[in-house]
């Protein structure tokens, strides 16, 4: 074993436990909910990473999806990438759907940890004067350790090779969700010791706890910034890859073929007609989408569970209205407030997911097909040649204006023999909330 050249995350390590020695150092018998404290920042931007890297990292072309994906299912087949900065490299919206998991968790993460923080951990600690800069040094120390990690993974050239879903650290990832729970048995245990063996007794047992954490921890960092010498190009990518399967890292040589059946050429010239959708309609589909686990676009519902979501969400609504007919108005406001966070984030989620996927696009008809072309992405992302369509129809309403918009959604199906590449995956089967949808109709129905 040796050190390798790239000391990144070294670094990053060791600037993470400086911080976290002068707090045990610094706080006596709550030295250990402090690094505690500090930890959780610590995983906070370790899970942030972890979303930039999946956004970093190359797509997968499956089509298989999680719990968390179906939601947000229109931008699994969107084309091309988006530069967001000259130091990283681009990224591919078709992997945006799978930062939603880490999102949950870190909702989760810092939802519970609050609650514990407000009313378990001794108030002592928020009091102490030394608490605002531990918390910006561990904020500093831990957006730190994360961009060398980031920077060590972009400059392996892994986002290259691995898909979005081997670059998890699924076992850090989970304490990081229950850490709420961490928090609590730390707060509990010091506060046992405190009554039970007195202030001196448990600044020193809680001092050495901490720092048996921290030299672990450390041991840790140091462990994974050392490689054998004929696996040195991993070395760089595994402070993040714990949780990765074997087979996704077992020849980093080799690049997958990640990329997405190509295009037809699309047609020379310009386009006879162009039409691009209502963002009313967008948002207003977000809501729908939101409150449906889908429908809109593809005709395609999520899963099981996350209907039952809305229907508790309905439940509760109907609870708050009898309530308020009952005269029980404090208890109709209160459902009434317990109601809006579930729905304002599942309408944000919805609204960011469609403007991503239909926000850019606009329908571009020349005289033997229609191209879908994302302005954002610069690149089209579908054709359909008249010949290929059938059974086109113009829908309005609910799932197709939406609601009371004045625009339409264009249906249609490709014949099985059509050769517009992967076409017959939705929700290149629609011409989504134009102004004019009648006229899009015709377009489709035309022939050359």
């Amino acid at each position: 074993m040796r050190l390798i050249g790239d000391r990144r995350v070294l670094v990053g390590t060791v600037c993470v436990e400086t911080v976290a020695a002068v707090a045990a150092l610094s706080y006596g018998h709550l030295s250990l909910l402090a690094v505690a404290v500090l930890y959780w920042i610590d995983l906070l931007f370790l899970t942030l990473r972890t979303m930039v890297q999946q956004l970093l990292s190359r797509p997968e072309t499956d089509r298989r999806s999680t719990l968390f994906q179906r939601p947000f299912r229109l931008l699994a087949h969107k084309r091309g990438s988006v530069t967001v900065t000259d130091r990283l490299p681009d990224i591919y919206l078709r992997s945006v759907p799978g930062v939603w998991g880490a999102a949950f968790i870190l909702t989760l993460s810092a939802t519970t940890t609050a609650y514990v923080a407000a009313v378990d951990v001794p108030g002592e600690l928020w009091r102490s004067p030394a608490t605002p800069l531990l918390v910006c040094g561990g904020l500093v120390a831990a957006a730190t350790k994360s961009w060398l990690a980031l920077k060590s993974y972009v400059a392996s050239g892994k986002h290259e090779v691995n898909p979005a879903s081997a670059v998890t650290p699924r076992k850090r990832i989970l304490v990081f969700a229950v850490y709420g729970g961490s928090l609590w048995l730390a707060s509990e245990w010091t506060l046992r010791t405190l009554s039970q063996e007195g202030p001196e007794t448990a600044s020193a047992g809680m001092t050495i706890s901490a720092a048996v954490l921290i030299v672990s921890r450390f041991a840790y960092g140091w462990y994974v910034s050392r490689v054998p010498p004929d696996d040195e190009g991993t070395a760089a990518t595994s402070e993040f890859s714990d949780g990765a399967g074997p087979q996704e890292r077992s020849n980093p040589r080799v690049k997958r073929d990640t990329s997405v059946p190509s295009l037809p050429p699309v047609p020379d010239g310009e386009p006879r007609e162009t039409m691009a959708p209502v963002r009313a309609s967008i948002l207003a589909a977000a809501v729908v989408n939101a409150m449906t686990t889908g429908g809109v676009v593809d005709d395609r519902f999520g899963h099981w569970r996350q209907f039952m979501i809305r229907v508790g969400v309905a439940g509760v609504m109907v609870v708050a209205v009898l309530a308020l007919l009952d005269g029980a108005i404090v208890v109709s406001a209160a459902l009434a407030a317990i109601l809006f966070g579930p729905v304002c984030a599942l309408s944000t989620m919805s609204a960011v997911h469609m403007l991503l996927a239909l926000g850019g696009v606009e329908y571009e008809f020349y005289e033997s097909e229609v191209v879908a072309y994302d302005r954002y992405l610069g690149r089209p992302q579908w054709t359909a040649s008249y010949d290929g369509v059938r059974n086109v129809s113009v829908e309005r309403g609910l799932f197709g204006s939406p609601l009371w918009l004045d625009a339409g959604t264009v249906f249609f199906d490709r014949i099985s023999s059509s050769t517009d590449g992967d076409s017959v995956q939705d929700p290149r089967s629609s011409v989504a909330f134009v102004p004019d949808p009648e006229r899009a109709g015709e377009l489709l129905r035309s022939r050359s």
